[in-house]
This record gives structure tokens, C-alpha cells and sequence, in this order.
């Protein structure tokens, strides 16, 4: 059995799971602290309405922060796991660490799947042109300039 880290008290943790695409076992492969707008997308998820309004904000936020180690992410992978040491495709998922049974957190029930960095935009370069164009819009829309 792997050892149990401590619990964050102040911050939710999400366990990072690995598999190949052709096995359908999830292996666990660590654990991310976040910080407060993770804190308040994990919190979201404890009610049906934050679920439907805000899971893919969480997904998409757990992959962009995975997505942007992934060449450290899978050469560690690869070594640590010796059935993905040659896998062709790697798939990623996570899941809330529970805090009341920490000891499970390596048990891979209710992995939520991440997409591929391509759908969930992950080029830093877009996301800084993106952020740029809606500052912009929101620039023009407050001071009602463009029209």
C-alpha cells in the first residue's frame, strides 16, 4: 500500500490518475494542491447546479496545470510504471481526494477523465490572446467605446 499523505486542511487536493488508452486501469500518479479558485470549483461540485455550471471549468483547470508539466508528467510516468513504459497514448484523469478516508486516495473511483491539452486549450500563447481580447471587450463595453 502507497503511504498516505497528510491532508491539507485548507486546500483541496486532487489525485492525478494515469492510464494507457488500451488498458482501462487507472494508476495513481499524484497529487495537486489548490489554491483558492480550485477551492471554490471543488466546493462547487458538492451541489447538483455547481456541478452542471462548473465541472468543465475544474477539468479544464486540472489539465491546463497537468498539460503544462506533461513532458516531466510522462518520462516520470514511464519509469515509475512499468506496464505504460511503452504505451503508445497516455490518458489522464483526477478525482477529488476525499477527506474523511485519505487513506483511499490512490483507489481509482469516480476518476474523471481529462481531454487531450488540444480541447481544453492549453497553448499559453492563446490563453494570453484570449485574455487580452476579452480585457479589450470589456474595456469597450464599460466605457462604451467601438460602436
Amino acid at each position: 500500500m502507497p503511504p498516505t499523505p497528510p491532508v491539507d486542511p485548507e486546500n483541496e487536493e486532487f489525485v492525478i490518475f494515469v492510464r494507457s488508452k488500451k488498458l482501462p486501469r487507472w494508476f495513481p500518479y499524484s497529487i495537486m494542491k489548490g489554491g483558492w479558485s480550485a477551492n471554490a470549483l471543488a466546493k462547487s461540485q458538492q451541489i447538483e447546479w455547481g456541478r452542471k455550471l462548473y465541472s468543465g471549468q475544474l477539468v479544464k483547470n486540472i489539465g491546463q496545470a497537468l498539460y503544462k508539466e506533461i513532458e516531466s508528467v510522462e518520462k516520470s510516468v514511464r519509469e515509475n510504471y512499468p506496464l505504460l513504459r511503452d504505451a503508445k497514448e497516455l490518458e489522464y484523469g483526477f478525482k477529488i481526494r476525499d477527506r474523511e478516508n485519505p487513506g483511499k486516495w490512490y483507489y481509482p473511483e469516480n476518476v474523471q477523465l481529462i481531454p487531450p491539452a488540444e480541447e481544453i486549450g492549453v497553448n499559453v500563447m492563446d490563453n494570453l490572446q484570449d485574455g487580452i481580447e476579452n480585457v479589450t471587450e470589456g474595456f469597450k463595453k464599460a466605457f462604451n467605446f467601438g460602436k
